[in-house]
């Protein structure tokens, strides 16, 4: 590159707050794109839920030790989607945002091979484990990708696409389930687990996305990274501002670079220490609130509550996930106007106060009959269980849900944030193994229990979300200077 281009910066300008430029529908396109990945990992919850209650995926596989199967079903994917998370740091810095996208599809894809031919439940097992290292690899690499292509005034709405596109895969894993129940056949389960892979194979053109212009200038690419720039915001390498985020990111990874090789023990050292404190708060945050047990056992929740069959508790089911894609919606709209701090604090209060009220009336109100199963019935005691239920899920679709991804991409360097989030994503999968084998437990022996241990956990982030230093609206470089000011 020319020393004739870079002279026509204006490095005189410290930051931009608002970036605007010729226009932003190649950003748009490219982080649609991107996010398909979460419409994968959406469907799976969704679908992996709903068919865990379907009875000729019953019959051929939960017709021994049904609850410890069901849960380890789950739990093996969220292993190795923990192993995935934490190890996506490395791959990320490695081969790059794009390409770890595209390795988390392929791994994905591969799993659910292994689940549409499943004859038996050790390949249905090891179907589930690479379908984890794919959720593993994607829910790092998509949000990272989203945050180092953004400009601050959209990055937050960029970065919720993510959540968004997972919403509307679960709503159509939980119809799809919908649909396949009235199945007697053993295609009531293998045909979304064939969705998923059809979905994998066209995510694909994720191939001819540009790459991250951070992870170029990283790699010493400059010159492609400075036309990546220009393509995303559609101006010219000439444009001031595009030439000004250029330098403004090449100064910044220069001075990272100064320290040396980058580790995982660097995320905790020096002003680090208190930016991965606040990712792991966050990320493990979210998966403290309960949400992987709602989500996966919620077609098991509403038969407790007192709701019909299979079909109308996945429907039921369908129909909460419904209200969280409406949701997330609207969040994207206004996620970059609401402080990240407020968000996280009404986001706990309300999801706590909705447990702490389903755990009262289910231990009021829960009856067994001779057979041992579990329900309610009071339908307007069933009607304000569903109602709660609802009210959880549409919380945390617009609080904990997105910002819980968006806050430690943003907190961190350019120089540790792909280790940093790669440690709070993947961990937030550990915590989802404990909940996942917590969650049945809990519904078998106290039927109530669970619900008062995630309004505590809820209880403990609404205060400790307080803490958390507001980023809305700063660039990535303003977000450094608050834990490296310049002398």
């Amino acid at each position: 590159m020319s020393d004739k281009i870079l002279d026509y910066d204006t490095k005189s300008i410290e930051s931009v707050t608002v970036i605007r430029r010729g226009g932003r529908r190649s950003l748009y396109m490219s982080g649609i794109i991107a996010a398909g990945g979460g419409f994968v990992v959406g469907f799976d919850s969704g679908a992996i839920s709903g068919i865990m209650v379907l009875q000729p995926f019953i019959d051929r596989f939960l017709n021994v030790q049904a609850t410890y199967r069901e849960a380890l079903l789950v739990a093996i994917m969220l292993l190795t989607a923990t192993i995935g998370g934490l190890a996506s740091g490395n791959v990320c810095d490695s081969i790059g945002r794009k390409y770890t996208i595209l390795l988390g599809t392929g791994v994905f894809a591969l799993g659910a091979l292994f689940e549409t031919i499943g004859i038996n439940f050790g390949m249905l097992m090891a179907g589930r484990i690479f379908v984890g290292f794919g959720e593993g690899f994607l829910t790092n690499a998509i949000p990272l990708y989203h945050t180092e292509i953004a400009p601050p005034d959209i990055r937050g709405r960029l970065i919720t696409l993510f959540s968004a596109t997972a919403s509307v895969g679960t709503i159509v894993g939980y119809f799809v389930n919908f649909g396949t129940s009235y199945l007697t056949n053993d295609w009531a389960w293998r045909l979304p687990f064939l969705i998923q892979l059809v979905v994998c194979v066209l995510l694909a053109s994720v191939y001819f996305l540009p790459f991250s212009p951070r992870w170029l200038i990283d790699k010493g690419r400059k010159e492609e990274a400075l036309h990546v720039i220009a393509k995303l915001h559609e101006s010219t390498i000439i444009d001031p501002e595009v030439l000004n985020e250029y330098n403004c990111i090449c100064e910044e990874i220069e001075v990272e670079r100064s320290f040396g090789s980058r580790t995982y023990i660097e995320c905790f050292r020096g002003t680090n220490l208190k930016r991965t404190m606040f990712a792991l708060f966050t990320g493990n945050g979210a998966a403290f609130t309960g949400t992987y047990s709602i989500s996966y056992y919620s077609p098991q929740i509403f038969q407790q509550a007192g709701v019909g069959g299979t079909a109308i508790s996945l429907a039921t089911s369908g129909a909460s996930n419904i209200l969280v894609l409406i949701v997330s919606i609207v969040t994207l709209f206004v996620i970059d106007k609401l402080g990240r701090r407020g968000i996280f604090a009404s986001g706990a209060a309300i999801m706590g106060i909705s447990m702490y009220i389903v755990g009262a009336l289910f231990q009021a109100y829960y009856v067994v009959d001779d057979q041992g199963v579990v329900t309610i019935s009071s339908v307007p005691v069933c009607g304000a269980i569903i109602a709660f239920v609802f009210i959880f899920q549409a919380t945390y679709a617009y609080s904990w849900g997105p910002v819980a991804y968006i806050y430690p991409a943003e907190i961190s360097n350019m120089r540790t944030r792909a280790k940093t989030i790669g440690l709070a994503y993947g961990l937030n999968w550990a915590v989802g193994i404990f909940m996942t084998f917590v969650m049945p437990i809990f519904m078998t022996e106290t039927v109530y229990g669970g619900y008062y241990f995630f309004g505590a956990c809820c209880t403990i982030l609404f205060a400790g979300s307080f803490f958390l230093p507001e980023t809305k609206g700063k660039t990535l470089e303003e977000i450094d200077r608050m834990f490296n000011p310049i002398e």
